[in-house]
């Protein structure tokens, strides 16, 4: 595989928690910074899939029952940000 230089800023103590996480790992820094970018990307993709599956569950239900109720929105608005599922501020601009 090739690798490519990418130059990235962090504060000092960030500098630090990365330095210790893969020396704890017996990683290069840059390989440990690789692995976490990639692990980050599967989990934003999986948040990603996982909110258009739910817009489309909640289009098909309103498709035949009718606009769900603003109760039953908010519980999930609030179960999604607990969960972690859900930036609020995104959410509040799209609904």
């Amino acid at each position: 595989m090739t690798a490519r230089k990418l130059s990235i800023s962090v504060p000092p103590e960030v500098e630090e928690t990365i330095k210790a996480a893969a020396a704890e790992e017996g990683k290069p820094v840059s390989a440990w910074l690789a692995e976490a970018a990639v692990e980050k990307a599967r989990i934003a993709a999986l948040h990603a899939a996982g909110r258009a599956a739910a817009r489309e569950l909640v289009a098909e239900y309103e498709s035949e029952h009718g606009k769900l109720p603003e109760e039953s929105r908010q519980r999930a608005r609030e179960f999604l940000l607990e969960a972690g599922l859900l930036d609020d501020e995104p959410w509040r601009a799209a609904g």
